[in-house]
């Protein structure tokens, strides 16, 4: 199957995902103080991850 465009508000709605994965990520880091290094560990690199995509994402809207 070939790859469709993205289209209608679908790359808004990604982008906005990503804001809130990262809105939370900042929120529960330093707010936990109970996590484990494995789950604080899992945090980074999740809010990591998403800033990433974030900005593939930003660039691929602006392309």
């Amino acid at each position: 199957m070939p790859f469709e465009p993205v289209v209608g508000g679908a790359v808004a709605f990604l982008i906005e995902s990503q804001k809130r994965v990262i809105s939370h990520c900042e929120r529960l880091l330093p707010a936990t103080n109970d996590l484990t290094p494995e789950d604080r560990a899992r945090l980074v690199r999740l809010r990591n991850n998403a800033e990433a995509e974030l900005a593939r994402l930003t660039y691929a809207e602006a392309a």
